[in-house]
């Protein structure tokens, strides 16, 4: 099966964009393994299968190319404001949608907010539902194929790999920033066991543009890198221990997530966003 033929499967399963990585060393491991080695306590299972990481062959023997796919999740015709309202109690409505809970306190102020990608269906969930059709649509054109899927929670570098695949570049705020489609978009791929030819990697960049960094009300993004120690996302969403004091004083009302340094991205704002699927 050619990559065309890929991305126009993955396409119909409800992908925004689709391409094709190489089943090869990801010479990105040495950033990511000196990284992680400074991860607080709560990501400190980044540091495992590190040598998976490195090489997706690592992880699935079989893997000679990847499908990488973006979903979207938020756009500028979504109102931010009446989403939030209409999700009702915070608390309840991210109970109600299976998400763990480590910051209740900020939960139940008045004037909580929720990162837009919690105001969808858990992706990790809806995203491999949509690979699984994928996988399963190949597998019915090709009857030698087979496939592995991941999404999140598997040892796959999964931003690099969707800037191999040409899906975006890494943008200051250390997303995945698509030039087309900004960054509200999850990821998600399959390794699959035979050859498909990969596209080229997305050679964008921020430029001059420091917005995110600028906005970013605790520092924790400095020159492209990010200091998760001082992110407010991972303190609400996945550090068990309370938010510390300094933190939560530097933090304007967000209670699951935070999306700061996406909102004042320009590939975010409506006036960049017309050609987004």
């Amino acid at each position: 099966m050619n990559s065309a033929r890929l991305k126009e499967i993955a396409l119909s399963a409800g992908a925004a964009a689709a391409g094709i990585a190489p089943a090869a060393v990801i010479p990105e491991i040495k950033r990511f393994s000196a990284a992680v080695k400074d991860a607080p306590r709560g990501l400190s299972y980044l540091g495992r299968g590190l040598s998976r990481r490195e090489n997706v062959k690592n992880w699935y023997a079989e893997a000679r190319c990847v499908l990488m796919c973006a979903f979207r999740y938020w756009g500028p015709e979504r109102d931010y404001a009446a989403e939030l309202a209409k999700a009702g109690e915070p608390m309840s409505y991210l109970k109600n949608t299976g998400r763990k809970l480590y910051q209740p306190g900020l939960l139940a102020r008045a004037g909580a907010k929720l990162s837009r990608y919690a105001l969808n269906r858990d992706y990790h969930i809806a995203v491999k539902e949509k690979l699984a059709a994928a996988l399963e649509r190949i597998r019915a054109e090709e009857r030698a194929a087979d496939g592995k899927l991941f999404c999140d929670s598997s040892p796959v570098l999964e931003k690099e790999l969707g800037r191999l695949a040409g899906l975006g570049f890494r943008g200051k705020n250390t997303l995945l920033v698509s030039p087309e489609r900004g960054s509200y978009f999850f990821l998600g791929g399959i390794a699959l066991n035979f050859e498909a030819e990969a596209d080229a990697p997305c050679a964008g960049s921020c430029g001059s543009c420091d917005a995110c960094e600028r906005a970013c009300p605790t520092g924790a993004l400095k020159g492209g890198t990010l200091d998760a120690s001082r992110c407010i996302s991972y303190w609400t969403t996945q550090a068990k221990e309370e938010i510390p004091p300094e933190m939560d004083a530097l933090n304007p009302g967000w209670a699951y997530g935070c999306d700061l340094c996406q909102e004042i991205c320009p590939y975010n704002t409506a006036k960049v966003s017309g050609l987004r699927s």
